[in-house]
């Protein structure tokens, strides 16, 4: 059965490759000029995403990874590899615009774009093999489905995941997937070869060191609506100065600023791009995981809270949610979310984990207390929270260390057991 998957998969990715698209853009920052005043600006890094043909002569893209961009490339996928007048290869790793350009399509500008939803059309010069787009009711929860996108510069791949949930508003959805960057703006395909959705961005925890395993996107009744709305063509310079693209442009700065650990500013970043754009539900729980590292809990709650409301399927806001409700003394609703996270997702591994903690945290108080008894039924549950996590990742030796120290914990809280 897993060799029919995998086989299915492959020619998924090959029958679709001249229809994806290879988007890089470049960015500046300012730094001092030199040993004068002022500053000058240079180009600093380069932001990888994906895109698709949904016209001839359209391409779809999400806004987030345009919306400050300085350089934009849209590379489809059978032009990549190919070498140019000077004779150089594209596969550099270093951004060269005059050499991108050569083998990239030509962008006119923006056809349409929905600042709400996160996507974007671009209309170009050359002609493109469209995707077909399928009609969301068809989609079934437990579905398997397939991205297509570039995991490095000039590496085209796809990946299977599930179709895990959907939004009340029936335009977003979740996906069970293992999330690579550049993947944003991908196309989501069903076993036929049609398109459900397009990826927006991952979901991510409150651990800096969780990776992405689920996926959010766009269904892709939004991307037939944008379509039918698509008008005159805007340059991407004007493009970009509307507000609630600049908004996306200022999330984008206050996510840099979080792996810079400058949280006090992201925050700013991000009020500043809610300001701009009430519809960027997302922040609400990147806003949140950053008050909860600053201490803010309180502040934190009603963020998260705010991001389940909007979708109560959001099983990493559950997560992030416990975390918060422990630093706030309520264990017995962090345990509430926990296992609502489980129900979404019965694999959710972090959730599994964090559920062990809290057992650990009161086995401890109830030991302190005297309620032996109480200690160990916690100590015992916290170990079995552990071994499932375990069955879920094998490999992961901080787990193993916390199911170690859970077992010697109930050994020592037995009066009775002989000391050796």
């Amino acid at each position: 059965m897993r060799k029919d998957e995998d086989t299915l998969l492959r020619q998924i990715t090959e029958d679709n490759r001249q229809s994806t698209v290879f988007i890089e853009t470049g960015y500046t920052i300012k730094l001092p000029f030199g040993f004068n005043e002022g500053y000058t600006e240079i180009l600093d890094y380069v932001e990888l995403a994906s895109g698709f043909f949904v016209e001839s002569d359209k391409i779809v893209t999400t806004i987030d990874v345009l919306a400050g961009a300085i350089k934009v490339a849209a590379i489809p996928a059978n032009h990549l590899g190919q070498t140019v007048t000077n004779n150089a290869r594209v596969a550099s790793r270093d951004y060269r615009p005059d050499i991108w350009a050569e083998i990239g399509v030509s962008i006119e500008g923006v056809t349409a774009f929905d600042a709400k939803n996160n996507l974007v059309i671009l209309k170009v010069a050359d002609v493109g093999v469209p995707l077909p787009l399928e009609e969301i009711d068809t989609v079934q929860i437990g579905e398997e489905v397939y991205a297509l996108g570039y995991e490095n510069y000039d590496d085209y791949k796809g990946i299977s995941g599930t179709f895990q949930s959907r939004y009340r508003n029936e335009r977003w959805c979740q996906l069970k997937i293992d999330f690579f960057s550049g993947l944003g703006g991908a196309p989501v395909l069903n076993n036929k070869n049609k398109v459900i959705g397009v990826i927006a961005y991952a979901n991510g925890s409150l651990l800096p060191d969780n990776n992405a395993t689920m996926a959010t996107a766009m269904f892709s009744n939004v991307l037939k609506e944008l379509l039918s709305n698509s008008g005159k063509v805007m340059p991407l310079e004007q493009w970009q100065r509307h507000a609630r693209v600049r908004a996306y442009a200022l999330e984008a700065q206050a996510d840099e600023k979080t792996d810079l650990l400058d949280n006090n500013n992201a925050i700013k970043d991000y009020n500043a791009a809610i300001k701009l754009n009430p519809d960027l539900v997302e922040i609400y729980s990147k806003r949140g995981i950053l008050k909860a590292r600053l201490g803010d809990f309180r502040g934190a709650l009603r963020d998260l809270d705010k991001i389940i409301q909007i979708n109560p399927e959001h099983v990493f806001a559950y997560n992030n949610r416990a975390s918060v409700k422990v630093n706030l003394g309520d264990e017995r609703c962090a345990f509430d979310d926990l296992n609502k996270a489980i129900e979404i997702n019965p694999d959710y591994i972090m959730a599994y984990i964090n559920l062990g903690g809290i057992k650990m945290y009161v086995a401890e108080i109830k030991a302190n207390e005297g309620d032996i008894v109480a200690a160990q039924q916690c100590y015992q549950e916290a170990i079995d929270y552990y071994v499932k996590a375990l069955t879920l990742n094998p490999k992961n030796p901080g787990l193993r260390k916390s199911l170690r120290l859970a077992e010697r914990k109930l050994r020592l809280s037995n009066p009775s057991r002989k000391q050796p």
